[in-house]
C-alpha cells in the first residue's frame, strides 16, 4: 500500500540509525516518554490518556522534571491529534529533554513508523527511552550455527547477519601424551581418554544449549564444524551431536586455529557453504570493489561527489554505503529562486547559509540522508544498494575509503 512520507514505514537502516542516537540520550530524572501504540487504536482515546498523563505529572515534586515531561507529553499529544487513525503497522512516541544543561531545556519529539506491527501498547517515563521492540525489529533472528574444536580447547557461536558472537568458550583440560611420573602408561591413557570423551560431552552439550530451540523455532539455517586437527571429524563421526542437530551440519572445514578467535576464520573457509549469508555477500561486494581499484579497470569509484556523478550517469551497478557514516544532504533556497546543496554531519549544518550567485539569506528548505538521497537515485537509474556492516574487517575498510563506493556497470573515466 502506497504511502506519503508522512505515514511512510521506516527502513530497517533507518530504524537502527534512529535507536543508535536514541540509546545515546540520557534524562536526568525520569523525564524521557516512550509511547507504543498498536494498530486499531482509538486515537482519540489516547489522546484523552495523553491529557490524563500531562495532568497526573503536576504531582512530580521536582520542577524541573514536571515541566520536561509535560512539555514532552505535550509534543506527544499534539502528534496524537493529528493522527485521525493508527498506520498499518502503529506508531511509536518518544518525546523528552535532549539539552545538556540544567535549566535550558531542548524536548524533542520522535515519530516512528515502524516496519513490522507494533505489538502492544507501552508507556513509560524513564532516564531511557524503552527500544527492546524495536531493536527486535532490526534484528534478523535467524543464524548459522558454529562450532570450532580441537582436543585442549573449544567455542560455539552464532553468525547472525554479519556479525560472529561466541555463546560458550572452552577449555579441556585433557594432558598431552607425555604421561604424569609415576602413572603406567595404560592408567595415564584411560584417564587421558576419559577426559576426552567428558569434554566432547560437554561441546555437544553446549552444542544443544546454544542451538536446540532456534532449530526448533526454524531460525537455524545451519551448523558448521571446524577445527585444527581430528576432533571436528571426531564430534560429527561418533555421534556426539544431537540428531536434529547432526542433521543441520552443512559444512566441515579444517582450520589453523581452534577456540573463540577461529570462529571468524570458520565463517570465511565456509563462504561456499553460506553464499546467501549477509556477512559473506558484504565482504564479496567490498572486496570485488577493492580488486577493482587494485586492478585500475575503471570498474570502482569512492567519494559521495564520484559516486552521486556516477549514479547520474547510469554507469552505477551497485552503491556501497557503510553504515557508520554520518552525513546529510541540506537542501536551500534564496528568494530569487537559487538552489544550493550542502552536505555535513547533522549537528553542523544550519538553517540558513549566503547564496553564493545573489547574496541573500537562503533558507533550509529540506535535509534528507545522504542514503536516502543516494537510495533514491539508485532506484530512478536501476542500480542496487548495499549497506554494509563495520562488524568485519571488509566493513572498516570502506569506512576508512569515505564510507560510500560504487562497482561500476562500465568506466567513467
Amino acid at each position: 500500500m502506497s504511502q506519503d512520507k508522512k505515514h511512510r514505514e521506516m527502513s530497517k537502516y533507518e530504524l537502527k540509525r534512529l535507536i543508535k542516537k536514541l540509546e545515546d540520550i540520557r534524562g536526568r530524572n525520569t523525564e524521557l516518554v516512550s509511547l507504543y501504540i498498536p494498530a486499531g487504536y482509538d486515537m482519540a482515546k489516547i489522546s484523552d490518556f495523553v491529557t490524563s498523563e500531562a495532568s497526573e505529572a503536576k504531582n512530580i515534586k521536582s520542577k524541573n522534571t514536571r515541566k520536561n515531561v509535560q512539555a514532552a507529553l505535550d509534543k506527544i499529544g499534539r502528534k496524537v491529534k493529528e493522527e485521525p487513525v493508527t498506520p498499518e503497522n502503529g506508531v511509536v512516541f518518544f518525546s523528552g529533554n535532549v539539552s545538556e544543561q540544567e535549566g535550558r531545556p531542548d524536548i524533542q519529539l520522535w515519530q516512528v513508523i515502524p516496519p513490522q506491527p507494533v505489538e502492544s501498547r507501552r508507556y513509560r517515563c524513564d532516564k531511557e527511552f524503552v527500544l527492546d521492540p524495536l531493536k527486535n525489529m532490526v534484528v534478523d533472528d535467524r543464524v548459522y550455527g558454529l562450532i570450532v574444536a580441537d582436543k585442549s580447547e573449544a567455542a560455539i557461536g552464532y553468525l547472525q547477519g554479519s556479525r560472529v558472537k561466541t555463546v560458550y568458550s572452552m577449555e579441556s583440560n585433557v594432558p598431552g601424551k607425555t604421561r604424569a611420573g609415576g602413572q603406567s602408561a595404560q592408567r595415564f591413557e584411560r584417564l587421558r581418554k576419559s577426559m576426552y570423551e567428558t569434554f566432547m560431552s560437554d561441546i555437544a552439550e553446549k552444542a544443544k544449549n546454544a542451538f536446540m530451540d532456534k532449530a526448533r523455532e526454524g531460525k537455524l539455517l545451519g551448523i558448521i564444524v571446524g577445527g585444527p586437527g581430528f576432533t571436528k571429524d571426531k564430534i560429527m563421526n561418533d555421534g556426539y551431536l544431537h540428531n536434529e542437530l547432526e542433521e543441520r551440519v552443512i559444512a566441515q572445514e579444517s582450520l589453523n586455529y581452534s577456540g573463540e578467535e577461529a570462529l571468524e576464520e570458520l565463517v570465511e573457509k565456509a563462504e561456499d557453504s553460506i553464499e546467501d549469508s549477509e556477512v559473506v555477500i558484504e565482504k564479496k561486494l567490498v572486496n570485488e570493489f577493492f580488486q577493482n581499484l587494485k586492478q585500475e579497470n575503471g570498474k570502482s569509484e569512492y567519494g559521495r561527489e564520484q559516486v552521486m556523478k556516477a549514479l547520474e550517469m547510469g554507469a552505477v551497478e551497485t552503491v556501497l554505503i557503510s553504515e557508520d557514516i554520518e552525513m546529510f544532504e541540506a537542501t536551500y533556497e534564496c528568494p530569487n529562486g537559487h538552489e544550493k546543496h550542502v552536505y555535513e554531519q547533522e549537528p553542523h549544518i544550519s538553517d540558513s547559509v549566503e547564496c553564493d550567485e545573489c547574496n541573500e539569506d537562503m533558507d533550509l528548505e529540506e535535509m534528507q540522508d545522504i542514503v536516502d538521497v543516494l537510495a533514491e537515485k539508485a532506484e530512478e537509474m536501476s542500480s542496487d544498494i548495499e549497506i554494509i556492516s563495520t562488524d568485519h574487517e571488509e566493513g572498516q575498510r570502506l569506512m576508512n575509503m569515505s564510507g560510500i563506493a560504487a562497482i561500476m556497470r562500465y568506466r567513467i573515466r
